[in-house]
């Protein structure tokens, strides 16, 4: 049945790409792409299209339409080694966190709560960042998955039973935005956390991606997901635990922070007319220089950062 499902869904995808793209999409995917225009109009067909048919809007809530690792045999792993970018391969911890399970606000009107967010008009600050924070991650996985880069998602283990889940006594939406936002891409695979509120894995979770990464052998492994300093820094140490940190970066550009960790920071470095200022998280988060230590404290301390960097290099201004 799902197999007759999916091939549905693959034929209203394929006869849709002709629709103009948003032009809200991509605003912070930094990377330069070819064909960028033409697949951001397939990815604004796919959501006007393929993503209101019942046939996909029922399978989406009822489980993921991507691959679990786990679920791979071992022979498998090293085919993947053709979805990396470049030899970068992307590693998204409890993505869209803060909308799933801390934002104790459940939207009712619209399906999907992550666009719901990003259509917003936001308050204050704070309240920007997030939702800023969410859009980035959304371009980033939606283009990613479509360009069919390799990406594997940690997602919040047991999350349905967790108490913490907005929607737990609702139809899945946590699985119908990550099916949203990796559009059964096949170079997308997923692993679950041991604890829904941790980002470590399980012993068995991570033998398998030790097994995976030697198998594709990336040059590169980018983290992001959320929150910095919280789950993606649990994930960060048990990963460079075993593989060292000399392939391993936290990409400030579609890492969120906690709204606890907002609370009394000077945003205004962060957030430039209302949009991310993707230069300065980057700088804070992804520098070498801030491994292992608390991504919080270096928020609180981003000017004299800065500054230390600029006068040691020398520059003026």
């Amino acid at each position: 049945m799902r197999l007759f499902l999916a091939t549905i869904i693959l034929s209203l995808s394929l006869g849709a790409c002709a629709t103009p793209g948003s032009p809200k999409m991509g605003l912070y995917y930094t990377p330069r792409v070819e064909n960028l225009e033409q697949i951001l109009a397939a990815i604004e067909a796919r959501k006007n299209t393929l993503e209101k048919h019942p046939a996909w809007l029922s399978l989406a809530t009822q489980g993921f339409l991507i691959k679990n690792l786990l679920d791979l045999p071992e022979s498998e792993y090293s085919k993947y080694q053709r979805y990396l970018d470049g030899g970068t391969l992307y590693i998204v911890v409890h993505p869209a966190y803060y909308v799933f399970f801390e934002n104790h606000e459940p939207n009712t009107t619209v399906g999907d709560p992550v666009e719901a967010l990003l259509k917003q008009v936001a308050l204050t600050k704070d309240d920007q960042f997030l939702r800023e924070q969410e859009r980035a991650l959304r371009d980033f996985l939606e283009i990613t998955s479509t360009r069919k880069r390799l990406i594997l998602l940690i997602l919040p283990g047991d999350y349905k039973d967790f108490s913490g889940y907005t929607y737990r006594n609702a139809p899945d939406a946590y699985a119908r935005y990550i099916n949203s936002v990796t559009n059964s891409s096949e170079s997308v695979l997923y692993l679950y956390s041991e604890q829904p509120f941790r980002g470590a894995l399980s012993y068995e979770s991570q033998q398998s991606l030790l097994h995976f990464l030697e198998a594709v052998s990336p040059k590169a492994i980018r983290i992001g997901g959320g929150y910095v300093g919280r789950c993606i820094e649990d994930f960060y140490r048990n990963l460079t635990t075993s593989v060292g940190e000399d392939k391993v970066t936290i990409a400030g550009e579609i890492s969120a922070f906690s709204p606890e960790d907002l609370n009394g920071l000077d945003l205004n470095d962060f957030l430039k007319g209302g949009t991310l200022n993707i230069s300065a998280l980057k700088q804070v988060v992804t520098s070498k220089n801030i491994r292992g230590n608390s991504f919080k404290e270096f928020l609180r301390n981003y000017k004299n950062y800065i500054k230390k960097n600029k006068d040691a290099s020398g520059q003026k201004g």
